[in-house]
C-alpha cells in the first residue's frame, strides 16, 4: 500500500470501559464457581464489539469452557477514539489479554469473527509452539486479503481508494448503533459502529498483507467457517487460509445461508448458529486431555 506506514503499536492503549455508548459493548467474562482447565477468547470484528458472541459465549460456558470477550480498544465507546488508532495497537492489546490467560489455564482456544479471525491467525503464526500455542483457533468469515484480482475477487472497487480518502478524513459517516427493531435472524443485534473506517481499514488492509503471507507458520489446530455468499469478505478466504497453514489438524465448514443479510456473523444468526457452535465445541474437545472425544 504505496505511501502507507504503521503507527508505533509500543504505546500501548486500552479501552476506556467507563465510556461504553451502550452496555452490550462491554466485555464479557464468564467463569465457572469451580476452576475449570480450559477457556475460550472470542474476538469480535471491526468495527464490532462482544455482543457479537452474547449466544456464544453463555453457551460455551454452560459447556464447561470459561469465556472472555474482550472489547478491544477504541471500538464501543466513541466513534472518534477509533480515529488515531491501528491494528498494531489493537493486536497488542488482544495479545495481552491472551497472554495472561494462556498461564491460567491448560486449555486455551481462541475464536474471532471477521477481523477478529484475522486476529486468531496472528496470534497462531505468534505463538506458534508450546507452551503458548493455543490449543486450537477457530476462524469465521476471516478475511487475508479484501481484494484480489488474482483470485477472481473485487470484493469493493472502493477498497483501492482508501489510502487516498483517508489522507483527507478518518472515517465517512461514522456512528454508534445499538442494534435495530426489525428482525432479521439475528442481524438486528449487531452492536458497533455505523459508516465507512478508513484510516482504520487501511490499517486492517495493511496487516492482512503479513497474516496471509505467514499462514505457513500456522500449527495449531484450526476450524475454519465461511458461507458461500458473505456479502461482507470474500468466502475464497476460506480456501486460502485452510490450504495454506501447516496444521495437522484442519477442518473447513462452508455454509450457504438464504437469509437476506450480510450472511457474516454467523455465530449471530438463530437459523443456523447452535450446529456451527456444536461443530466448533466438539473439534475443540478432542484437543483437551481427559474430555470425552
Amino acid at each position: 500500500m504505496w505511501g502507507y506506514t504503521e503507527q508505533d503499536d509500543s504505546i500501548p492503549i486500552e479501552p476506556d470501559l467507563a465510556r461504553v455508548f451502550d452496555p452490550k459493548c462491554l466485555p464479557i467474562e464468564l467463569v465457572h464457581s469451580e476452576p475449570s482447565t480450559k477457556a475460550i477468547i472470542m474476538v469480535h470484528g471491526f468495527p464490532s464489539t462482544p455482543y457479537t458472541y452474547h449466544w456464544a459465549a453463555k453457551e460455551a460456558y454452560k459447556q464447561g469452557y470459561d469465556v472472555f470477550v474482550p472489547l478491544l480498544p477504541g471500538f464501543g465507546t466513541a466513534v472518534e477514539d477509533l480515529y488515531n488508532t491501528t491494528f498494531s495497537q489493537w493486536f497488542a492489546y488482544l495479545q495481552k489479554v491472551y497472554e495472561t490467560k494462556r498461564g491460567a489455564y491448560e486449555h486455551l482456544f481462541v475464536v474471532g469473527t471477521s477481523m477478529g479471525g484475522s486476529m486468531a491467525l496472528k496470534l497462531a503464526q505468534k505463538f506458534n509452539s508450546p507452551p503458548l500455542q493455543p490449543d486450537a483457533i477457530c476462524t469465521i468469515g476471516a478475511p487475508v486479503f479484501l481484494n484480489d484480482i488474482t483470485v477472481g475477487v473485487i470484493q469493493k472497487w472502493g477498497y483501492y481508494l482508501m489510502r487516498l480518502v483517508a489522507l483527507f478524513t478518518p472515517a465517512l459517516s461514522p456512528a454508534p448503533f445499538a442494534g435495530s427493531e426489525n428482525k432479521n435472524d439475528g442481524e438486528e443485534l449487531w452492536v458497533g459502529y455505523k459508516g465507512s473506517f478508513v484510516k482504520g481499514g487501511v490499517s486492517f488492509m495493511y496487516a492482512l498483507k503479513t497474516i496471509r503471507k505467514d499462514l505457513p507458520y500456522i500449527t495449531a489446530p484450526l476450524i475454519a467457517m465461511h458461507d458461500k455468499r458473505d456479502k461482507t469478505i470474500s468466502s475464497k478466504n476460506l480456501e486460502v487460509i485452510t490450504s495454506s497453514v501447516s496444521s495437522e489438524h484442519v477442518e473447513r465448514i462452508s455454509t450457504e445461508m438464504q437469509s437476506n443479510h450480510n450472511r457474516h456473523i454467523l455465530l449471530s444468526y438463530p437459523s443456523i448458529q447452535h450446529p456451527l457452535l456444536q461443530n466448533m465445541l466438539q473439534f475443540f474437545n478432542q484437543f483437551c486431555s481427559g474430555e470425552p472425544q
